[in-house]
């Protein structure tokens, strides 16, 4: 089957709810283990509902810091991307753009739903070096090829479904400029696949560091670095969770051969 198909057949996008036990706004939808009679296109669009507007938000501007210190596993690997031309997917309301902005010469701000990209369209009116993109949950549509010198997405990848990731990094090929790179905070649970990613701890979707390793190979990419740490404190912890991987694009793929 092709990838163009099973695209079709996933949940393309979920945002972080991992504090909250990921509970409160699902608990009307259908939780638990992944029934076929649920279509993954509706499960696509309530996913993207929940998370229009959340608490979440808010609350993250308060501990952004923690990325951006100077011992930050995730600031470490941000100082070896290329940010003149640079892509944040799943933006949210736009907590990690003053961190970077003075560092890029043009910023793509990509997000599912259009309320976040409005969010941030009003919160820096004035910054003329900002572009934005509502697209569809899996792919950089809108944004022009070989344009780009790095992707980065911190805090919603996490949640993903493992083929739409497979679609992003298929995608970040086509957008990136030769040598580009792409920073993408991931999930490392690769247990439990029958589950729904909101009951796995810190709602993380299926997927692991050699997954991500094995579909960046095949994409195109090879991966320069993966920092494997927990998540969470105290009865909330969970170690070894979560992945952060660094990877180059050193070949451009055919998409069409792909699809």
């Amino acid at each position: 089957m092709s990838i163009k198909k099973l695209i079709k057949w996933i949940i393309p996008y979920g945002i972080y709810a991992t504090y909250r036990n990921c509970k409160n706004k699902h608990e009307t939808m259908h939780r638990g283990r992944i029934e076929s009679v649920i279509s993954l296109d509706e499960m696509r669009i309530n996913i993207g509902k929940d998370w229009i507007s959340h608490p979440y938000y808010d609350d993250a501007e308060e501990w952004v810091n923690g990325f951006w210190s100077e011992n930050s596993t995730f600031y470490k690997s941000f100082c070896q991307l290329d940010c003149t031309n640079i892509v944040e997917l799943a933006c949210g309301h736009g907590r990690h753009i003053p961190k970077y902005l003075d560092k890029a010469k043009s910023i793509t701000l990509v997000d599912i739903n259009q309320q976040n990209i409005d969010f941030c369209k009003k919160r820096f009116l004035n910054e003329t070096k900002i572009k934005y993109v509502t697209n569809t949950g899996s792919n950089f549509n809108g944004i022009e090829s070989n344009s780009q010198t790095a992707i980065f997405t911190y805090d919603a990848m996490v949640h993903f479904e493992m083929l739409d990731i497979l679609s992003y990094i298929k995608d970040a090929n086509r957008i990136l400029v030769d040598g580009g790179k792409i920073l993408f905070h991931h999930s490392n649970a690769a247990f439990s696949p029958e589950l729904n990613y909101t009951q796995k701890p810190h709602c993380r979707n299926f997927m692991s560091a050699d997954i991500f390793a094995y579909m960046s190979l095949r994409m195109g990419f090879v991966v320069l670095k993966q920092d494997i740490f927990s998540w969470g404190s105290g009865d909330n912890f969970t170690k070894d969770i979560d992945c952060l991987s660094l990877c180059q694009k050193v070949k451009s793929i055919n998409n069409t051969n792909l699809a």
